[in-house]
């Protein structure tokens, strides 16, 4: 049971990098992403996850995060997720989603 809360728990903050990075291409940039804000939360989360995964190989990415941040209490960490490598790759790739849209900017 509590497996499934942890996994929960990773899979909503990738969520929220995804609309975190879609929110601020499409709202404040203003910026056409491909299928709107939506679609730039779908990407943003891809990102967020396949960045995390690709930085934690190592294992050195994740232990100086983990230095710098501390999400632990006590000896437990509170979540399993990199965030600056969620942030960092949500941001990413719907950065890339815009340039594939050419950069246009929405109309209204």
């Amino acid at each position: 049971m509590m497996e499934i809360l942890e996994i929960l728990l990773d899979l909503s903050i990738y969520i929220l990098a995804g609309i975190s990075a879609s929110f601020y291409f499409y709202y404040k940039k203003r910026r056409d992403l491909l299928f709107g804000f939506w679609g730039g939360v779908v990407i943003g989360t891809i990102g967020a996850i396949m960045i995390s995964m690709l930085t934690a190989l190592d294992g050195w990415f994740f232990e100086l995060i983990t230095w710098l941040m501390k999400p632990k209490f006590g000896s437990d960490l509170i979540f399993r997720v990199n965030l600056i490598a969620a942030i960092i790759g949500s941001f990413a790739f719907v950065y890339i989603l815009n340039r594939i849209n050419h950069d246009k900017e929405r109309r209204h």
